[in-house]
């Protein structure tokens, strides 16, 4: 009877904790908690910007910063001199710089889209930067810490000269721990405003916690795989979440009114996203092919990625 009754509280134990991991699994979407830190870089050292710029192009590229009028996302930032770091998205290069992105989300990725289309292959000059920054910060971190410091020092001096303040997204394409890997950004920087897009349960996590820096502001990103009582939690708290919609009539990109009884702002009228009110969705018009047929498959192919109004 002992031996009975002992195995079926083990069975209980195991039943019980099998279904809080699959509890936990399902709230946060799928989405991994893991995540391979490169090395900790906290002191760095300001090179010349001659120097600088030809150890990017040992590695294929000429800066590492990229400017607003590169980038359409960066350039709508009135008041701001935004900034930004272009790494290749998920594991299209050396690293994985998206350890939480989903097959839907890697299908409807913005880096394949825009100027790059016009780009074979990896032959263009966009491709090779976005591939030779990444193979940089894989191979050398404190060189790559050095070159960015004298470069963002750089852009410091620029926006001091126009009067305005810089805004800068260290992640325009990927979704890495600047705060883990690269703390001395936001110590050198401290009057800046950090940003960025992540799908990151963790990193969102550390920032209703409070754990990261203070001008880091991070906006949760929807996926196909986000569920829709994790995304009410974290709403509640504060956080925002960008979610991307379409019109089902016309299949073209919308913006809804509301999205989970939460009120939904325009996120294509500013990339700064430091400056919505919390605890709101910020709402992304679709980018769905214009033939009627192809955006039609993209929905269908979705699973939910994109959501219609």
């Amino acid at each position: 009877m002992r031996v009975f009754y002992t195995r079926f509280c083990l069975f209980v134990c195991l039943f019980v904790g099998f279904g809080v991991w699959l509890m936990k699994k399902k709230v946060m979407g799928n989405i991994k908690m893991s995540y391979k830190l490169l090395e900790r870089i906290d002191n760095v050292s300001e090179m010349t910007l001659k120097s600088a710029r030809e150890a990017c192009k040992d590695f294929g590229f000429a800066d590492l910063i990229t400017a607003p009028d590169a980038n359409s996302k960066l350039a709508k930032s009135e008041g701001f001199r935004n900034i930004g770091v272009s790494l290749t998205p998920s594991t299209v290069g050396v690293l994985d710089n998206c350890p939480n992105s989903t097959p839907k989300c890697r299908a409807a990725c913005l880096a394949f889209t825009g100027r790059i289309e016009m780009e074979s292959g990896n032959g263009g000059v966009i491709t090779r930067s976005r591939l030779g920054r990444t193979k940089l910060l894989a191979k050398d971190p404190q060189l790559f810490a050095n070159i960015l410091y004298s470069q963002l020092l750089r852009e410091d001096r620029k926006a001091k000269r126009d009067g305005v303040n810089v805004a800068f997204r260290p992640d325009v394409l990927s979704d890495r721990f600047w705060h883990l890997e690269h703390p001395w950004i936001f110590e050198a920087f401290p009057s800046w405003e950090v940003y960025g897009y992540t799908k990151s349960v963790l990193k969102v996590q550390q920032f209703t916690d409070g754990v990261l820096p203070k001008n880091y502001h991070i906006t949760f990103s929807w996926s196909e795989l986000a569920n829709s009582v994790y995304v009410r939690t974290i709403l509640e708290s504060g956080v925002n979440v960008a979610v991307p919609f379409y019109d089902r009539q016309t299949l073209k990109g919308c913006l809804a009114e509301t999205f989970l009884g939460f009120p939904v702002v325009d996120g294509d009228k500013s990339d700064l996203r430091f400056l919505d009110p919390k605890g709101v969705v910020v709402g992304l018009r679709a980018k769905l092919p214009k033939l009627k047929s192809k955006a039609d498959k993209r929905v269908l192919g979705s699973s939910g990625f994109f959501v219609g109004v």
